[in-house]
């Protein structure tokens, strides 16, 4: 009995340092946060708790990036396989793969006490990682994005597959930034823009994705250059690369 009583002590202990540190990382960043600090805001008596049990501050955000996939990974799968037994039918639009990308992360979004700042912190993998990061961040979504780029590529298989990559990226990093940023909706240079119903919103977002993703071909014909051409030393600007200064996130343990 007080073996598993100490054993479900140390559970709740984990799970409260993995929550605290997904609100810290968002709200600060990685390199903001310590594993001190993560350990002083769970309020844990052991002020090495974190070391205890994540070994290094990349341990509790691999800790973090797990439980995140143990709640959207389930989502993709059912919505992808559904999605594939639609494409068997011939049914498959480029709506129903713009809904696939946002509804795991719009699930996420709306989960209680924790769900917000999971978003954010995604948002905050795409702005602010690391090589190490982006290694982490790209093994869990890997799968999940392939088989979405797979759907793509059976729904428009002339479609320039080097357009389509960046367009199936642009669209989750859009999608979670976007989704990280929904607070702000209230006060923009258009005013207020947010929807009386979430879903009302979502589908205006879908059937806006869908468009670019729906074209196979881009009618750059369209595109009047003859006018653009005078914006030409704009368009052809390039922007410096960004200093490579040594972010990665404090993986020394904490004194006893």
């Amino acid at each position: 009995m007080i073996a598993e009583k100490r054993a479900e002590n140390k559970a709740d202990t984990r799970e409260k340092l993995i929550l605290v540190a997904i609100k810290m990382f968002a709200e600060q960043g990685f390199s903001g946060v310590s594993m001190r600090n993560i350990n002083t805001a769970a309020g844990t008596r052991n002020s090495s708790a974190v070391h205890y049990h994540f070994g290094s501050k990349m341990g509790i955000i691999e800790a973090v990036m797990e439980k995140l996939n143990e709640q959207l990974r389930p989502i993709f799968d059912q919505v992808t396989d559904a999605l594939e037994e639609r494409a068997a039918e011939g049914k498959l639009t480029a709506e129903d793969i713009a809904m696939a990308i946002q509804l795991p992360f719009w699930v996420l979004n709306c989960t209680p006490e924790y769900g917000r700042y999971a978003v954010k912190l995604s948002a905050r993998l795409m702005l602010e990682a690391n090589a190490e990061l982006k290694e982490l961040y790209n093994r869990y979504l890997e799968e999940p994005v392939g088989r979405i780029m797979n759907l793509m590529s059976r729904l428009q298989p002339n479609k320039n597959p080097h357009h389509l990559r960046f367009q199936i990226v642009h669209c989750f990093m859009a999608t979670i930034s976007g989704m990280s940023t929904i607070d702000l909706m209230d006060n923009t240079p258009l005013g207020d823009v947010r929807f009386e119903h979430n879903a009302e919103m979502m589908m205006v977002y879908v059937f806006h994705v869908a468009r670019g993703l729906g074209c196979e071909k881009p009618d750059f014909g369209s595109f009047d250059m003859a006018f653009w051409s005078r914006f030409a030393n704009y368009m052809q600007l390039n922007p410096e690369p960004e200093p490579q200064e040594n972010c990665a996130p404090d993986s020394s343990p904490l004194p006893a």
